[in-house]
């Protein structure tokens, strides 16, 4: 196990709205929306458990590779139903990273560094 006193809880994953862009389909369009921090497989494994437990968040699909999600919108929706996919990214990411940070905060007070010599 990582000691968390040294590491600390990892960089928050932001969204990188300069990185938004689309690409037409046949009848929608695909956006890609940069990621301002790799995020890491603790991060990426409550991505996933989410998507598990919320059927809205399955559009959105993870390229950790490319620190990236893409997600995709019908044509005929319109902007206002892209603002509300990024919107609810937007919280979907705002909410994983506090999971994240709350895991590494209670673990760090769960197993505190020992600052006394061990007895022998």
């Amino acid at each position: 196990m990582k000691d968390l006193w040294i590491t600390g809880p990892p960089a928050d994953v932001k969204l990188d709205l300069s990185r938004l862009h689309g690409e037409s389909l046949a009848t929608s369009t695909r956006y890609t929306v940069g990621l301002e921090e790799a995020p890491g497989d603790e991060w990426l494994a409550e991505f996933r458990g989410r998507q598990a437990e919320t059927p809205a968040h399955r559009r959105y699909e993870m390229d950790p590779a490319h620190s990236a999600v893409r997600f995709s919108c019908r044509t005929v929706d319109g902007n206002g139903m892209v603002f509300e996919f990024l919107e609810n990214l937007e919280a979907l990411v705002e909410e994983i990273n506090r999971i994240v940070a709350v895991r590494h905060a209670v673990g760090a007070r769960i197993n505190p560094p020992s600052l006394a010599p061990r007895a022998r």
